[in-house]
Protein backbone atom coordinates (compact mmCIF):
# COMPACT_ATOMS: atom_id res chain seq x y z
CA UNK A 1 0.00 0.00 0.00
CA UNK A 2 1.01 3.63 -0.41
CA UNK A 3 2.93 5.52 2.24
CA UNK A 4 0.34 6.72 4.79
CA UNK A 5 1.33 10.38 4.41
CA UNK A 6 1.11 10.31 0.61
CA UNK A 7 -2.18 8.45 0.78
CA UNK A 8 -3.64 11.03 3.15
CA UNK A 9 -2.55 13.90 0.89
CA UNK A 10 -4.09 12.24 -2.15
CA UNK A 11 -7.38 11.68 -0.31
CA UNK A 12 -7.51 15.32 0.77
CA UNK A 13 -6.87 16.45 -2.81
CA UNK A 14 -9.70 14.24 -4.01
CA UNK A 15 -12.04 15.70 -1.40
CA UNK A 16 -11.16 19.24 -2.47
CA UNK A 17 -11.95 18.27 -6.05
CA UNK A 18 -15.42 17.00 -5.13
CA UNK A 19 -16.19 20.07 -3.03
CA UNK A 20 -15.80 22.21 -6.14
CA UNK A 21 -18.30 20.20 -8.19
CA UNK A 22 -21.71 21.77 -8.88
CA UNK A 23 -24.61 20.77 -6.66
CA UNK A 24 -26.12 17.45 -7.66
CA UNK A 25 -22.90 15.78 -8.81
CA UNK A 26 -22.10 12.55 -7.00
CA UNK A 27 -19.48 9.81 -7.13
CA UNK A 28 -21.80 6.95 -8.01
CA UNK A 29 -20.14 4.58 -10.51
CA UNK A 30 -21.91 1.54 -11.93
CA UNK A 31 -20.86 -2.08 -11.35
CA UNK A 32 -19.13 -2.07 -14.73
CA UNK A 33 -17.25 1.16 -13.99
CA UNK A 34 -16.14 -0.01 -10.56
CA UNK A 35 -14.92 -3.35 -11.92
CA UNK A 36 -13.50 -2.54 -15.34
CA UNK A 37 -12.20 0.99 -14.79
CA UNK A 38 -11.31 1.66 -11.17
CA UNK A 39 -10.44 -1.85 -9.95
CA UNK A 40 -8.73 -2.92 -13.16
CA UNK A 41 -6.56 0.20 -13.23
CA UNK A 42 -5.69 -0.25 -9.56
CA UNK A 43 -4.58 -3.84 -10.19
CA UNK A 44 -2.55 -2.76 -13.21
CA UNK A 45 -0.86 0.07 -11.30
CA UNK A 46 -2.30 2.76 -13.58
CA UNK A 47 -3.13 6.26 -12.25
CA UNK A 48 -6.72 6.98 -11.28
CA UNK A 49 -8.71 10.21 -11.63
CA UNK A 50 -10.08 11.91 -8.49
CA UNK A 51 -12.38 9.46 -6.73
CA UNK A 52 -13.83 8.52 -3.36
CA UNK A 53 -12.35 5.04 -3.12
CA UNK A 54 -10.21 4.81 0.00
CA UNK A 55 -7.29 2.43 0.40
CA UNK A 56 -7.65 0.54 3.69
CA UNK A 57 -7.43 -2.89 5.30
CA UNK A 58 -11.19 -3.33 5.06
CA UNK A 59 -11.47 -6.62 6.96
CA UNK A 60 -9.61 -5.29 10.00
CA UNK A 61 -12.48 -2.96 10.95
CA UNK A 62 -16.22 -3.05 11.48
CA UNK A 63 -18.42 -0.75 9.32
CA UNK A 64 -18.95 1.86 12.05
CA UNK A 65 -15.21 2.31 12.49
CA UNK A 66 -14.58 2.42 8.74
CA UNK A 67 -17.17 5.10 8.05
CA UNK A 68 -16.01 7.18 11.02
CA UNK A 69 -12.48 7.13 9.60
CA UNK A 70 -13.85 8.14 6.21
CA UNK A 71 -15.88 11.06 7.54
CA UNK A 72 -12.80 12.70 9.08
CA UNK A 73 -11.57 13.72 5.65
CA UNK A 74 -14.93 13.76 3.90
CA UNK A 75 -16.69 16.88 2.64
CA UNK A 76 -19.47 18.49 4.64
CA UNK A 77 -22.00 16.46 2.65
CA UNK A 78 -23.38 13.43 4.48
CA UNK A 79 -22.10 10.28 2.81
CA UNK A 80 -24.49 7.40 2.12
CA UNK A 81 -22.07 5.10 0.30
CA UNK A 82 -18.40 4.37 0.96
CA UNK A 83 -15.87 2.72 -1.36
CA UNK A 84 -12.63 0.91 -0.48
CA UNK A 85 -9.69 -0.80 -2.14
CA UNK A 86 -8.44 -3.67 0.01
CA UNK A 87 -6.60 -6.97 -0.06
CA UNK A 88 -8.11 -10.24 1.17
CA UNK A 89 -6.68 -12.94 3.41
CA UNK A 90 -7.27 -16.68 3.21
CA UNK A 91 -9.55 -18.27 5.78
CA UNK A 92 -7.56 -21.51 5.75
CA UNK A 93 -3.88 -22.05 4.97
CA UNK A 94 -4.44 -24.27 1.94
CA UNK A 95 -7.86 -22.96 0.94
CA UNK A 96 -9.13 -20.34 -1.46
CA UNK A 97 -11.99 -19.01 0.65
CA UNK A 98 -11.51 -15.45 1.94
CA UNK A 99 -11.59 -14.69 5.65
CA UNK A 100 -14.74 -12.76 6.58
CA UNK A 101 -14.00 -11.71 10.16
CA UNK A 102 -14.05 -7.93 10.53
CA UNK A 103 -13.66 -5.93 13.73
CA UNK A 104 -16.33 -6.91 16.26
CA UNK A 105 -18.19 -9.18 13.84
CA UNK A 106 -18.11 -10.84 10.46
CA UNK A 107 -19.49 -10.57 6.93
CA UNK A 108 -21.95 -13.19 5.71
CA UNK A 109 -22.83 -13.75 2.05
CA UNK A 110 -26.51 -13.49 1.11
CA UNK A 111 -26.42 -15.56 -2.09
CA UNK A 112 -24.46 -16.58 -5.14
CA UNK A 113 -22.03 -14.24 -6.88
CA UNK A 114 -23.41 -12.03 -9.63
CA UNK A 115 -21.46 -11.93 -12.89
CA UNK A 116 -20.49 -8.42 -14.02
CA UNK A 117 -20.71 -8.15 -17.81
CA UNK A 118 -19.43 -5.52 -20.22
CA UNK A 119 -20.51 -5.81 -23.86
CA UNK A 120 -21.51 -9.42 -23.21
CA UNK A 121 -18.16 -10.44 -21.72
CA UNK A 122 -17.44 -11.27 -18.09
CA UNK A 123 -15.18 -8.69 -16.47
CA UNK A 124 -15.64 -9.69 -12.86
CA UNK A 125 -18.05 -10.73 -10.12
CA UNK A 126 -20.02 -9.06 -7.35
CA UNK A 127 -20.89 -10.66 -4.03
CA UNK A 128 -23.40 -9.16 -1.59
CA UNK A 129 -22.71 -9.59 2.13
CA UNK A 130 -24.39 -8.48 5.38
CA UNK A 131 -22.49 -7.56 8.53
CA UNK A 132 -23.23 -9.53 11.71
CA UNK A 133 -22.03 -8.43 15.15
CA UNK A 134 -20.56 -11.14 17.36
CA UNK A 135 -19.17 -14.55 16.50
CA UNK A 136 -20.48 -16.91 13.81
CA UNK A 137 -22.85 -18.55 13.46
CA UNK A 138 -24.94 -16.82 16.14
CA UNK A 139 -24.05 -13.21 15.37
CA UNK A 140 -26.65 -10.44 15.32
CA UNK A 141 -27.57 -9.21 11.84
CA UNK A 142 -27.15 -5.47 11.19
CA UNK A 143 -28.34 -3.19 8.39
CA UNK A 144 -24.82 -2.79 6.96
CA UNK A 145 -24.53 -4.10 3.39
CA UNK A 146 -21.35 -4.62 1.37
CA UNK A 147 -20.78 -5.37 -2.32
CA UNK A 148 -17.43 -6.98 -2.98
CA UNK A 149 -16.08 -6.68 -6.55
CA UNK A 150 -13.43 -9.06 -7.88
CA UNK A 151 -11.85 -8.50 -11.30
CA UNK A 152 -11.50 -11.29 -13.86
CA UNK A 153 -8.31 -9.59 -15.08
CA UNK A 154 -6.44 -9.91 -11.78
CA UNK A 155 -3.22 -11.93 -12.23
CA UNK A 156 -2.90 -15.16 -10.29
CA UNK A 157 -1.07 -14.36 -7.09
CA UNK A 158 1.92 -16.58 -6.29
CA UNK A 159 2.24 -17.46 -2.63
CA UNK A 160 5.57 -16.63 -1.01
CA UNK A 161 5.39 -19.49 1.45
CA UNK A 162 3.05 -21.42 3.70
CA UNK A 163 2.75 -18.44 6.02
CA UNK A 164 1.59 -16.19 3.22
CA UNK A 165 -2.18 -15.94 3.77
CA UNK A 166 -2.91 -13.17 1.27
CA UNK A 167 -5.52 -14.24 -1.29
CA UNK A 168 -5.84 -11.11 -3.47
CA UNK A 169 -3.80 -7.96 -3.80
CA UNK A 170 -6.84 -5.83 -4.60
CA UNK A 171 -10.61 -6.11 -4.49
CA UNK A 172 -13.11 -3.25 -4.30
CA UNK A 173 -15.78 -2.95 -1.59
CA UNK A 174 -18.86 -0.74 -1.65
CA UNK A 175 -20.39 -0.16 1.79
CA UNK A 176 -23.81 1.27 2.66
CA UNK A 177 -26.73 0.91 5.05
CA UNK A 178 -30.05 -0.70 4.25
CA UNK A 179 -32.12 2.49 4.07
CA UNK A 180 -35.47 0.78 4.67
CA UNK A 181 -34.35 -0.83 7.94
CA UNK A 182 -32.66 2.42 8.98
CA UNK A 183 -35.87 4.42 8.43
CA UNK A 184 -37.94 1.93 10.42
CA UNK A 185 -35.40 2.07 13.24
CA UNK A 186 -35.38 5.89 13.53
CA UNK A 187 -38.91 6.88 12.47
CA UNK A 188 -41.09 8.92 14.85
CA UNK A 189 -44.39 7.55 16.23
CA UNK A 190 -46.32 9.72 13.75
CA UNK A 191 -44.20 8.46 10.85
CA UNK A 192 -44.51 4.94 12.17
CA UNK A 193 -48.31 5.14 12.27
CA UNK A 194 -48.37 6.44 8.71
CA UNK A 195 -46.13 3.66 7.43
CA UNK A 196 -48.07 1.05 9.37
CA UNK A 197 -51.35 2.32 7.89
CA UNK A 198 -49.90 2.21 4.40
CA UNK A 199 -48.58 -1.31 4.94
CA UNK A 200 -51.97 -2.38 6.34
CA UNK A 201 -53.82 -0.97 3.32
CA UNK A 202 -51.44 -2.75 0.95
CA UNK A 203 -51.92 -6.00 2.88
CA UNK A 204 -55.72 -5.60 2.84
CA UNK A 205 -55.71 -4.99 -0.92
CA UNK A 206 -53.53 -8.04 -1.47
CA UNK A 207 -55.96 -10.12 0.60
CA UNK A 208 -59.16 -8.70 -0.93
CA UNK A 209 -58.25 -9.19 -4.58
CA UNK A 210 -57.81 -12.98 -4.46
CA UNK A 211 -60.83 -13.31 -2.10
CA UNK A 212 -63.03 -11.42 -4.58
CA UNK A 213 -61.87 -13.68 -7.38
CA UNK A 214 -62.56 -16.77 -5.28
CA UNK A 215 -66.02 -15.46 -4.36
CA UNK A 216 -66.83 -14.81 -8.00
CA UNK A 217 -66.00 -18.42 -8.81
CA UNK A 218 -67.84 -19.94 -5.82
CA UNK A 219 -71.08 -17.93 -6.11
CA UNK A 220 -73.90 -19.73 -7.98
CA UNK A 221 -74.49 -18.42 -11.47
CA UNK A 222 -77.93 -16.85 -11.94
CA UNK A 223 -78.90 -18.21 -15.34
CA UNK A 224 -81.37 -16.11 -17.32
CA UNK A 225 -83.06 -17.85 -20.20
CA UNK A 226 -82.64 -16.12 -23.54
CA UNK A 227 -85.70 -14.43 -25.09
CA UNK A 228 -86.35 -17.45 -27.34
CA UNK A 229 -87.54 -19.41 -24.29
CA UNK A 230 -90.00 -16.83 -22.96
CA UNK A 231 -93.72 -16.99 -23.64
CA UNK A 232 -95.44 -14.28 -25.61
CA UNK A 233 -97.46 -13.26 -22.56
CA UNK A 234 -94.17 -12.36 -20.82
CA UNK A 235 -92.85 -10.42 -23.79
CA UNK A 236 -96.13 -8.70 -24.69
CA UNK A 237 -95.77 -9.82 -28.28
CA UNK A 238 -98.74 -10.91 -30.38
CA UNK A 239 -98.43 -14.54 -31.56
CA UNK A 240 -98.10 -15.32 -35.22
CA UNK A 241 -101.33 -15.84 -37.15
CA UNK A 242 -101.34 -19.53 -38.03
CA UNK A 243 -104.53 -19.46 -40.16
CA UNK A 244 -102.76 -19.91 -43.45
CA UNK A 245 -104.85 -20.36 -46.56
CA UNK A 246 -103.80 -23.59 -48.13
CA UNK A 247 -103.06 -23.48 -51.81
CA UNK A 248 -103.14 -27.06 -53.09
CA UNK A 249 -103.02 -26.30 -56.79
CA UNK A 250 -99.36 -27.22 -56.90
CA UNK A 251 -99.94 -30.76 -55.51
CA UNK A 252 -100.04 -33.32 -58.37
CA UNK A 253 -102.99 -35.64 -58.54
CA UNK A 254 -102.36 -39.27 -57.53
CA UNK A 255 -104.37 -42.35 -58.48
CA UNK A 256 -104.40 -43.99 -55.02
CA UNK A 257 -103.10 -41.42 -52.58
CA UNK A 258 -101.88 -42.76 -49.25
CA UNK A 259 -103.10 -40.68 -46.33
CA UNK A 260 -100.24 -39.05 -44.46
CA UNK A 261 -101.97 -39.45 -41.11
CA UNK A 262 -104.82 -41.50 -39.77
CA UNK A 263 -108.20 -40.02 -39.27
CA UNK A 264 -107.84 -40.06 -35.48
CA UNK A 265 -104.30 -38.71 -35.46
CA UNK A 266 -103.60 -36.15 -32.75
CA UNK A 267 -100.56 -34.79 -34.53
CA UNK A 268 -100.58 -31.07 -35.19
CA UNK A 269 -98.40 -29.50 -37.80
CA UNK A 270 -98.01 -26.48 -35.56
CA UNK A 271 -98.07 -26.03 -31.83
CA UNK A 272 -101.25 -24.39 -30.66
CA UNK A 273 -99.29 -22.13 -28.34
CA UNK A 274 -96.03 -21.54 -30.12
CA UNK A 275 -93.09 -19.82 -28.46
CA UNK A 276 -90.66 -17.39 -29.98
CA UNK A 277 -87.92 -19.32 -31.69
CA UNK A 278 -89.90 -22.58 -31.76
CA UNK A 279 -93.12 -23.84 -33.37
CA UNK A 280 -91.86 -25.79 -36.35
Amino acid sequence: MENSMLKRLREEEDEEYFKKLPAGYRFKPTDQELTDYYLRRKISGLPLPPNKIREVNFYSHDPETLTAMNNKVSSNEVEKEWYYFTSRERKYTNGSRPARKAGNGYWKATGADKVVLLKGKKIGSKKTLVFHEGKPPSGSKTNWIMHEYVSSHAPVRVRRGKEDMKLDNWVLCKLYKNSREEKQKHRTPQEGNGLECQEKVEADIAAIVPNKMAAAVSEPINMVAPPAYHQYEQLNVEPFNMNFEQDTNWIPEQDNPIPLFGENSNYYMFDKNPTLGGGF
